[in-house]
């Protein structure tokens, strides 16, 4: 009978697994997934496209100051009948060349300057800030999946488990049917085990739905898969202590910066609405070469070098609403710095407690699963020799299945905690989610 429970149990293993899974030669590892997904993905392709457009924001800003160089020709035929000028021209030519170049607009085209400029570093911070989002979200669902693959794995050991203490294989049960208490405690464990494979399939086979969702695949090699390892140097890069991350977070957080930069933004903005208020001054030299033109026989050239200065009176009122709205829109921008420096002191503080914790429960997780199969190996001998009774291994098995869950959480949990603290103090890079040598830590076995 034992031997027919085997084969049947393999055999619901194998069909779990490989009717899902397809084998490739390449490993699957995350960070060559990750470098996948990064290439490929609509949120970062547009990033860079919005990077790029803004980089051309700032040259087609700076080209206000460039010269303004037209040449013009016109040609056609202009007669003249019965007028007191004897002559009568049958066709004119004029060329005209013009030059206008912007002097001085009171600061107002600086400040445009200077907002493209601070566009353009916003946008390079949130290229970072959709990179990271997706290599934490790829990192989530790779680690997910093979979570996933291993408490259904444990599961299904557990289940096999109980069947073999029990002896039993049939969980139904009827009313009235006379069976002894501890038959019905076996039959009880028995199909709890088994609901525990159900949920545990269930929830593998959601993260692997979400795992071919973001790498855009159709089928999952999961023997491929690896834990990663991060290596020494990434480590280093993490904070000691909760002040430090603080610290660093306050200088370098993305999204505190973007708020920086929307008050920056919004200075030059007033400074621009202040500039309508001020004078304009402009240059500009014309030469035109005229042939037979303005009734004119014969060729000539005209020069015009002008300098036009304009004070916008009408400015003094038409232009206040508007400077109004843009003093208000840089107090506002103030106000949300102050939220966002309270907001990054907050995410600071939550990541170093998230770390902190998953350090701490992973030397746990790992120091109780070594005891429960130390305990399990015990119970197993001692039901061998006639010491115990089948409950005992039954709860030593229970005890392993958890404790076996638990590392595989916190193993992969402390990973996450890494990736989002270093995101925090904006330190996180694609080639920090796992160190392909051989040298790493945090790759805990189940």
């Amino acid at each position: 009978m034992n031997l027919f429970i085997n084969r049947s149990t393999s055999l619901l293993i194998s069909l779990m697994f490989f009717s899902t899974i397809s084998f490739s030669a390449n490993a699957e590892r995350l960070s060559v997934m990750v470098e996948s997904v990064l290439e490929k993905h609509e949120d970062i392709v547009n990033a860079k496209k919005e990077l790029e457009e803004a980089n051309r924001d700032v040259t087609d800003a700076l080209l206000v100051y460039a010269p303004d160089l037209s040449v013009k020709w016109e040609g056609g035929q202009n007669d003249k009948y019965n007028a007191g000028s004897p002559s009568q021209i049958d066709g004119f030519d004029t060329y005209d060349w013009t030059w206008k170049q912007k002097i001085m607009d009171s600061g107002a085209s600086m400040a445009d300057v200077r907002n493209k400029n601070l566009a353009v570093e916003k946008k390079q911070l949130e290229l970072i800030t959709s990179r990271n989002d997706l290599l934490i979200e790829a990192a989530d669902a790779y680690l997910g999946l093979i979570k996933a693959s291993e408490k259904l794995e444990a599961s299904v050991a557990a289940e096999e488990n109980t069947r073999q203490t029990t002896g039993q294989e049939e969980i139904r049960v009827q009313v009235g049917s006379g069976l002894a208490s501890d038959v019905l405690k076996a039959k009880r464990q028995l199909a709890s085990a088994q609901k525990t494979v159900i949920s545990d399939e269930k929830s593998f086979k959601s993260a692997k739905y979400t795992y071919e969702k973001l790498f855009n695949v159709d089928e999952v090699n999961l023997s491929a898969l690896t834990k990663p390892r991060l290596a020494a140097s990434t480590l280093s890069m993490v904070p000691e202590s909760m002040e430090a991350t603080v610290e660093i977070a306050l200088a370098n957080n993305r999204d505190l910066q973007i708020a920086k930069i929307d008050v920056e933004t919004a200075r030059n903005d007033l400074t621009s609405a202040l500039a309508n208020f001020g004078p304009t001054i402009d240059a500009e030299a014309k030469y035109s070469d005229k042939s037979d033109a303005s009734h004119t026989k014969g060729s000539h050239y005209e020069e015009q070098i002008k300098v036009t200065v304009e004070f916008p009176i009408s400015g003094i009122y038409m232009e206040m609403p508007s400077y109004l709205n843009d003093r208000s829109a840089l107090d506002r921008a103030i106000n949300d710095l102050a939220l966002k420096e309270r907001d990054t002191i907050k995410s600071a503080k939550e990541a170093w407690v998230e770390y902190a914790n998953a350090r701490t429960l992973l030397s746990y997780s790992e120091n109780e699963a070594t005891i429960a199969k130390e305990l399990l190996t015990i119970a197993q001998k001692e039901r061998a020799a006639d010491q115990t009774d089948a409950a005992a291994v039954l709860a030593a098995e229970e005890a392993l299945e958890s404790s076996l869950k638990d590392l595989s959480d916190d193993s992969m949990s402390l990973l996450t905690t890494v990736y989002e603290i270093l995101d925090v103090i904006n330190l996180l890079e694609p080639d920090m989610v796992e160190d392909t040598t051989k040298q790493g830590t945090f790759n805990t076995p189940s």
